[in-house]
């Protein structure tokens, strides 16, 4: 398959899962799921919130290309929503933290089951990603 229709793939791939995540945080703050878990973040602001996970699913996706990343969807989907994981936890939430405002190293300023949090939302990111890329690589 010639590589400009596995970048698009894959870049569709992360922008669906990034609704598959979208939806998943969303219906875990409408459930009060988040906030039982003692997590401070925000809910997600509809449709800016939306838009930037699209985004940056899409980009993450181009991941699935990725020559290294072989074997079934669902090794695939897990190990690349580990990778935006720990994005998310060690470069992505530091950068939006001054001082104490933010979510800190590992998001830990927001409450500690955090990175489970954005474990659980990354691995829902990456098994929608990885699955529809499978369906439409063949």
């Amino acid at each position: 398959m010639e590589i400009s229709r596995k970048l698009s793939i894959g870049f569709a791939a992360g922008s669906l899962g990034a609704v598959a995540n979208v939806l998943f945080v969303a219906a875990m703050a409408h459930l009060g799921l988040i906030a039982a878990m003692g997590i401070s973040l925000p809910p997600p602001a509809l449709p800016g919130f939306l838009y930037k996970q699209v985004a940056w699913g899409g980009l993450w996706g181009f991941l699935l290309i990725a020559p290294v990343l072989t074997g079934s969807w669902l090794w695939r989907g897990l190990l690349i929503g580990l990778l935006a994981s720990l994005g998310a936890l060690f470069v992505f939430f530091p950068l939006h933290t001054t001082g104490d405002q933010g979510p800190g190293m590992a998001g830990l300023n927001a409450g500690a089951l955090t990175p489970v949090l954005v474990l659980l939302a990354n691995s829902v990111w990456g098994l929608v990603a990885a699955w529809w890329y499978a369906r439409l690589a063949k």
